[in-house]
């Protein structure tokens, strides 16, 4: 695995682009000129999610669930091409993380925007599947480079919606999609080799 295969894999996933509808809707919910505040605790949370799960995950499936990588690839894999037909034809994705009412800053930065939505199962699975495939440099880039974006799309995310528009950010995230489902059956065939290929 490459760097830039495994930028795009996780770039796919986050989908900054895609997300800026949810991430203007997010900084209507909370007080006045603190939806930077917001975003960046969701950066900052995110990355040590995943930075955690990427180096401590394979220990944690190994020795606490019993479980090899090609299970959580399997799984993961799934979870994956749901996410990725559920968002294509119903857009339910979306509606998911919706919030009504006022939260503070923080909150809002932990839940839902760093977890579920950024730093979601999907986003682990990457990371870890790149540690294992690519190295922890690889995995460390990836991160650094997806979410150094993620910010710089968070500040200046008004000006960009202006520019982009709806239906371009909408169309984004639709192909976006269609990647994920691509990586979703790539981990899939990855974690079915293990057990019908790989030699015992």
């Amino acid at each position: 695995m490459s760097y830039i295969e495994a930028i795009l894999a996780l770039f796919a996933i986050v989908d900054p682009v895609g997300n800026i509808p949810i991430l203007l809707h997010v900084a209507e919910h909370t007080p006045n000129g603190q939806s930077q505040k917001a975003f960046n605790v969701a950066v900052g949370v995110g990355v040590l999610i995943l930075l955690s799960f990427s180096f401590a995950g394979n220990a944690i499936l190994n020795h606490v669930f019993h479980i090899h990588l090609a299970d959580l690839q399997l799984a993961g894999g799934i979870l994956l091409l749901i996410i990725a037909i559920d968002h294509l034809i119903f857009g339910s994705l979306r509606r998911s993380v919706m919030i009504e009412g006022t939260f503070s800053p923080y909150e809002i930065g932990c839940v839902p925007l760093a977890c579920p939505l950024l730093a979601g199962p999907g986003a682990m699975v990457t990371c870890l599947t790149t540690l294992e495939k690519g190295g922890p440099e690889k995995a460390i880039v990836a991160i650094a480079v997806v979410f150094g974006t993620l910010w710089l799309i968070m500040r200046f995310i008004r000006p960009i919606h202006r520019i982009l528009g709806k239906l371009v950010c909408t169309v984004i995230s639709k192909v976006m999609c269609l990647f994920i489902a691509s990586i979703g059956v790539h981990m899939i065939m990855s974690g079915l080799q293990y057990y019908f290929i790989a030699p015992k």
